[in-house]
């Protein structure tokens, strides 16, 4: 019997199932087509690491030297990011060599598929590595994630907006809403934390609102589902006044700020500077969209394009902020914990 070919690679298999995605995952293959760096950007919970292996998984084939996941998510010193692509391309780390020209004298050649994860907190060093790399090594793809863009020469981005919203009327068959990105990821990990959940006619209301509430956000509806264990749809959805209390618990082995709905929250809040954080409460104002003038109006024209500007590449507003207003409520209801108080937002009843 012929013996299965190995795949060169790093890619983990994926444990749980994965749900849609098939525009983005057209786009990112579209735009790897004719760019060599695609940086997928979102916020916390989207489902940009999963996506991105994905897309990886499916392209992996047509590079003779492999796809290559690098995991950022633990590394603080930004003078390691190339070290750890290293260790991820199993190359040995010479002391009397320096890891960036050993990287680049490895890949120059090669023709790979590099996905750099986690890229937010360093973001200046991986613009630069990256950058070394797709000028030293013109056969490499990189697809990188990130709540921001690298800003690197040549990159690409490719928002990663929530998950498909059910409608808010529920009159149509379960087979129609079952094809729903949110509701069937809802309903596949509530079945696998349960162990017996199904969609019926009788709680379709109830997980459609769920869904709604939680603006699509992969990693919300997933803790959400969790919560099936104990609580039917009906009392998840009261609880989640108070999501933050609500959803916690995830997956032993997730990144830490990915256990809570709020962890996840305030990593992307700690990689603000203050000014930025400043203008976010002071966004709180608004329950709506809104006009850059709107915001000038409520904070002072002096610098705001700027950090509204900045704000947008950390967000994506249109990706996030448009869709995510319930959860971007709740966030400024609950004060930072890092946040002085004499910073505080505007108030309004």
């Amino acid at each position: 019997m012929a013996r299965p070919v190995r795949r060169l690679g790093n890619l983990p298999a994926e444990t749980t199932s994965f749900v849609g995605r098939k525009r983005e995952l057209a786009d990112l293959r579209k735009k790897l087509a004719t760019a060599r760096i695609v940086t997928l950007v979102g916020p916390g919970g989207v489902g940009k690491t999963r996506l991105a292996i994905r897309a990886a998984s499916d392209l992996g084939r047509a590079f003779p030297a492999g796809a290559w996941l690098v995991e950022l998510a633990d590394v603080r010193d930004p003078g390691l990011v190339a070290n750890t692509v290293m260790a991820a391309l199993d190359l040995r780390d010479q002391a009397a060599t320096d890891p960036a020209s050993l990287l680049l004298g490895y890949v120059e050649s090669k023709e790979l598929l590099l996905v750099l994860d986690n890229c937010e907190h360093l973001l200046e060093a991986s613009s630069h590595l990256v950058s070394a790399i797709a000028k030293a090594a013109p056969g490499v793809r990189v697809i990188a994630t990130s709540r921001e863009p690298l800003s690197a020469p040549g990159e690409h981005i490719l928002p990663v907006p929530p998950l498909e919203l059910p409608p808010a009327q529920t009159a149509g068959p379960l087979d129609r809403l079952r094809q729903n990105e949110a509701i069937r990821l809802f309903v596949e990990r509530a079945g696998a934390a349960s162990g017996a959940f199904e969609l019926s006619a009788a709680n379709q209301d109830a997980v459609v609102d769920i869904c709604r509430r939680l603006d699509g956000l992969p990693l919300a509806i997933e803790l959400a589902a969790v919560r099936t264990r104990v609580l039917d749809v009906e009392q998840i959805l009261d609880r989640l006044t108070d999501r933050f209390a609500l959803l916690t618990g995830g997956g032993r082995a997730a990144l830490p700020r990915h256990q809570t709905l709020e962890t996840a929250i305030d990593w992307s809040h700690e990689l603000l500077t203050e000014d930025e954080r400043t203008l976010l409460r002071r966004l709180c104002v608004f329950t709506g969209r809104f006009m850059l003038e709107d915001v000038e109006s409520v904070c002072g024209a002096s610098e705001t394009l700027n950090l509204v500007s900045s704000l947008v590449d950390v967000l994506r507003a249109t990706a996030c902020t448009r869709r995510c207003a319930s959860t971007r409520a709740a966030s400024c209801a609950t004060p930072a914990k890092s946040t002085p108080s004499n910073n505080a937002a505007p108030t309004t009843t």
